[in-house]
């Protein structure tokens, strides 16, 4: 009996169930018919225009002296006086070092005697030859005199004495006449070991060049300087240079003694162009160039910086540069054509003050989008905004 009300329970749930389905398809509201609009890309967009860019080129270059010199002892010595420190103004000729002097002092004297003793020298053979000259003369006529006589009035002793005197006084007439005749030279070698001695003597004290800064002292009193222990004092110059490398393009349209504004911490300063390297560095390409600026508050070593002006383009059609597609060396622009985009290949010119010169593939008047086309595509539709340039 209770299988049976089983049964039957089951067999109930099972109808119901089924009669529901049937009246929720029967009642199923008809699908609705949606039309969904293409989606129209907003883009801000710009009229190609035509200008005349003036671009200039900015450099950045460094202030250094304008000279800078290393001294260094040409002689050997024991350093004696050290009369200047690193940051003391000195003026051209000024004593920086000196090393102990007695040694070419000594040599100094010494080679002046040599010299005035080798003009005394000459001096007194100059008298000699006159004196050999004159005794010669007489020798001679003695001989001439006993060979007149023969050999019946004097004797061969006679003659042959008097022929030997005669012979050891053109001897030494020559010695005396060769003396004399290379007496320059040796006057020349003995006035040339003088001037060697009075330029070592110059050469113990270390000088200023020129009116500078004293930059670094290398050498303490008591070391010892030699030709091979390299800079005892560097010397830079107060006045400061600018220098820049600059390209090509710019140096045909710059002379020496232009005047450059020169900007160093957003100050300008009026420089002066001193040279410009005629034949460009192999290494870089560029022309190493020196600008001369003064002010007292400039330090070696701040940056400076410099615009200069390259060729301008009169008349050109630019379109800014966000607009220019760069890929791999293709570039293009998307002109709107009826609210479509059209991606057309342009050759770019120059480049200014975010404006891009376009050589070839678009026109003045010509609407473009203005920016962010990395994403658009040819064909797209668009609904234009024109901004303001």
């Amino acid at each position: 009996m209770r299988t049976m009300l089983r049964i039957l329970s089951l067999a109930a749930i099972i109808a119901i169930t089924l009669f529901a389905v049937k009246l929720l398809i029967a009642f199923k509201p008809p699908p609705k018919n949606e039309t969904r609009e293409a989606q129209v890309t907003r883009v801000q967009t710009v009229i190609v225009s035509a200008k005349t860019l003036k671009p200039t080129l900015q450099l950045s270059g460094r202030l250094e002296p304008a000279r800078r010199a290393n001294l260094y002892f040409q002689i050997p010595g024991v350093i004696t006086a050290v009369k200047i420190e690193p940051g003391e103004h000195v003026e051209k000729g000024e004593a920086l070092l000196s090393i102990d002097a007695a040694d070419y002092q000594d040599r100094l004297r010494e080679t002046q005697a040599m010299l005035q003793q080798e003009t005394a020298g000459i001096e007194r053979d100059r008298e000699l030859l006159a004196l050999a000259t004159h005794n010669e003369q007489l020798s001679q006529a003695e001989v001439d005199r006993l060979i007149k006589l023969g050999s019946k009035l004097s004797s061969q002793s006679s003659l042959d004495t008097a022929q030997q005197k005669l012979t050891q006084l053109r001897g030494e007439h020559l010695r005396l006449k060769y003396a004399l005749d290379t007496a320059q030279q040796r006057i020349t070698l003995k006035r040339t070991a003088r001037d060697k001695a009075q330029r070592n003597v110059e050469r113990t004290t270390l000088r200023a060049p020129f009116d500078g800064l004293v930059n670094r002292v290398s050498v303490d009193p008591g070391d010892y300087a030699t030709t091979l222990s390299g800079m005892a004092v560097e010397i830079i110059d107060a006045q400061l240079e600018a220098r820049f490398n600059l390209p090509a393009s710019v140096v045909k349209g710059l002379q020496p003694e232009a005047t450059i504004m020169v900007t160093i911490d957003n100050r300008e300063y009026r420089g002066t162009l001193v040279s410009i390297q005629p034949d460009p560095d192999a290494t870089t390409a560029t022309h190493p160039a020196h600008i001369m600026v003064s002010g007292e508050e400039l330090i070696p070593g701040q940056i400076a910086l410099i615009e200069l002006p390259t060729a301008a383009a009169s008349n050109a059609t630019v379109v800014p540069v966000t607009a220019l597609l760069n890929d791999d060396g293709n570039h293009t622009l998307f002109v709107i054509n009826q609210n479509k985009l059209e991606r057309r290949n342009v050759t770019p010119g120059i480049r200014h003050n975010g404006w891009q010169q376009i050589k070839e593939g678009v026109e003045p008047g010509e609407v473009i989008v203005a920016r962010d086309v990395a994403a658009l595509a040819d064909g797209e539709r668009v609904e234009a905004e024109q901004i303001a340039e």
